[in-house]
C-alpha cells in the first residue's frame, strides 16, 4: 500500500512535461529553456518509472545561461520546481490518476487524425488494459511501456500519437501506483 506523501500535491509525469516556466526580463539571462525542457522529459520519464533519477542528481544539475539574444527560464520557479520533484523522487511517492476503473478508461475519447496510430490496435490494448484495472486480468506498467501501435496515413484515420502516448503514461502511472 502507498505510504502518504506529506508535501504539496504529488506532480503527475503529464504535469512535470507539460509545464513551462516564465521567462526572465533581460536577454540572454535565466537558464537555457531546451536544457531545462530535457530535464523536465527526463524527470517525467522518471516519475513515470520508465527511468531511474536519483534526486540527488536534480539537486546537483546546473543550467547553462541563456544564449545571447534570448530570454531564458527565470531561475526561481525552476529551482523551486526542482527542490518539489526530489522531495518527491526521495520519498519514492507515484500519485494514483484519475483511473479508478476499466470504465474510466473506456470512457475516455481519444481525437483522431490522418497520421496516427492505428485505431484497432489503440482499441484492443485499451480493451485489455480496462480488464486488468478491474482486475480480470493481469498487466504490468512495463507492459504499457513497451507498447507498439501500427501507424495509420491516407484514407484510414487513426488516432492522435500525442494523445494516445499521453494516455500511455498516465496508464503506466496507475499501474505502478498499484504496485504492477
Amino acid at each position: 500500500m502507498p505510504f502518504a506523501y506529506q508535501d504539496q500535491q504529488a506532480l503527475s509525469p503529464a504535469e512535470v512535461r507539460t509545464t513551462k516556466f516564465p521567462r526572465h526580463a533581460r536577454t540572454g539571462h535565466g537558464y537555457d529553456v531546451e536544457q531545462v525542457d530535457g530535464f523536465l522529459r527526463r524527470i517525467a520519464d522518471a516519475l513515470s518509472g520508465r527511468i531511474r533519477v536519483h534526486p540527488d542528481e536534480i539537486r546537483a544539475v546546473v543550467f547553462r545561461r541563456a544564449g545571447a539574444g534570448q530570454r531564458g527560464y527565470d531561475p526561481r520557479p525552476v529551482d523551486d520546481f526542482l527542490t518539489r520533484v526530489e522531495r518527491q523522487l526521495r520519498a519514492g511517492y507515484v500519485p494514483p490518476t484519475g483511473l479508478r476503473s476499466g470504465e474510466d478508461l473506456i470512457a475516455l475519447k481519444l481525437p483522431k487524425a490522418s497520421n496516427g496510430y492505428d485505431r484497432i490496435e489503440v482499441d484492443a490494448f485499451l480493451g485489455r488494459a480496462a480488464a486488468a484495472l478491474d482486475g480480470r486480468t493481469r498487466m504490468t506498467a512495463s507492459e504499457v511501456r513497451n507498447t507498439r501501435f501500427s501507424t495509420t496515413s491516407g484514407l484510414r484515420r487513426g488516432y492522435r500519437v500525442q494523445a494516445v502516448d499521453a494516455l500511455l503514461d498516465t496508464l503506466e502511472q496507475e499501474l505502478r501506483f498499484r504496485g504492477r
